[in-house]
């Protein structure tokens, strides 16, 4: 029997090698670092490339779950890979339990008989989307109990536990055999209860040296350094969107590039937040990185990454005028629009050219692929 080589149909139990914080304690947000082994996967990324982690759900949340449903924990179901497991760990490592749909609010609707659910999912499409906002299925057994013949039956109505993905912050010509990621781990309170992202709070929370994760390499052919190692390189990444950026530099620096490399990065205090801190400063130090730094909540007025390349416009023009390849990493509903704008204005003021003319620029930027974007 030949096995299945390690991949999307078939996740790599990557062991973890280190779990640290990179915000400190007061800090607003909370950002980590990961690092695992990748030795035996047979699987290879390239800088720019992202890591889909399978999440396992929160015993508790599962326990809970089970307890309110009235079901048995060790009573066994088919899981949606087809093979056998005790609910428990089918709720832990296969299904979804953590959000609620449109599709699984329709089959709980008619489980429980409710209404209020029905009229739920033919109403206003707003007042359906609130609802479903920050919902998980132990809030629809609260709130709308329903009495499962099995626990088959239960489990045939939620959908399989999905892979996230996160942009993969090593290279791996700099780490072989390894692979490291940048996470912020989401956490907010939604009817007094605490709750999480779930791969977020997995890698954070749940996850220790020695333990595994399901994960796979995710190809991203739109995000690739310069084939040519001259070329200058700039790189907009507040936040955990330093995540790619820094596999860049690291990458640059084992292949010997020459090109300049300029990072824009922010966060919302120096003294708690500034991320790979000790990398930035001997890159810096050795001539090998410009860096320039966002601290929005360090004065009274904000100051975003976008507000510094209007500022150092000059300079950046240059940079862009010099061959300069152009990336984003992050927030795609606001940072990546501020900062697109910011792009323009700088050609605007910096190349004296009209609106048109600046958007033809950065046209042409995009169509040689000078401007590339990994937002989410």
């Amino acid at each position: 029997m030949t096995t299945e080589p390690y991949g999307k149909k078939n996740p790599f139990p990557a062991p973890v090698l280190s779990v640290k914080h990179l915000t400190g304690e007061g800090s607003p947000k909370e950002t980590i670092h990961i690092e695992y082994s990748l030795d035996g996967a047979g699987m290879v990324y390239i800088a720019g490339d992202a890591l889909a982690v399978i999440p396992a759900n929160d015993h508790a949340l599962a326990d809970t779950l089970i307890s309110k449903l009235g079901l048995s924990p060790d009573a066994q179901v088919t899981t949606p890979e087809g093979e056998t497991a005790s609910l428990k760990d089918a709720l832990v490592n296969n299904y979804d339990i953590t959000n609620v749909n449109k599709a699984l609010l329709a089959k709980w609707a008619a489980a429980s008989g409710s209404q209020e659910l029905e009229a739920l999912l033919n109403g206003d499409k707003e007042a359906l989307n609130n609802f479903l906002w920050g919902r998980d299925v132990l809030d629809l057994a609260t709130e709308y109990p329903v009495s499962f013949e099995s626990a088959e039956a239960f489990v045939s109505i939620l959908k399989k536990i999905m892979p996230r993905l996160y942009s993969i912050a090593s290279s791996p010509n700099a780490h072989p055999e390894e692979v490291h990621l940048c996470v912020g781990a989401v956490r907010y309170t939604a009817r007094d209860r605490k709750r999480g992202g779930v791969c977020s709070t997995y890698m954070a929370d749940r996850l220790q040296p020695g333990h595994t994760a399901r994960v796979f390499v995710h190809t991203n052919k739109n995000f690739r350094l310069p084939e040519d190692g001259n070329t200058p390189i700039i790189m907009v990444g507040p936040g955990t969107g330093i995540a790619p950026f820094r596999a860049f530099w690291e990458e640059r620096i084992a292949s010997g590039a020459k090109g300049g490399n300029w990072l824009f990065f922010g966060n919302p205090y120096k003294a708690t937040d500034f991320c790979y801190e000790d990398e930035l400063a001997k890159l810096t130090a050795d001539g090998r990185l410009k860096l320039s730094v966002a601290w929005s909540r360090d004065q009274e007025k904000k100051v975003y990454v976008q507000h510094l390349m209007v500022q150092e416009g000059e300079e950046l023009w240059k940079w862009l005028e010099n061959g300069a390849c152009f990336y984003v990493c992050g927030d795609a509903s606001r940072m990546a629009k501020d900062v697109d704008a910011a792009l323009h204005e700088v050609i605007q003021t910096w190349g004296r050219k009209s609106p048109e003319e600046a958007a033809e620029y950065v046209a042409d930027m995009k169509e040689h692929r000078r401007y590339q974007r990994d937002v989410y």
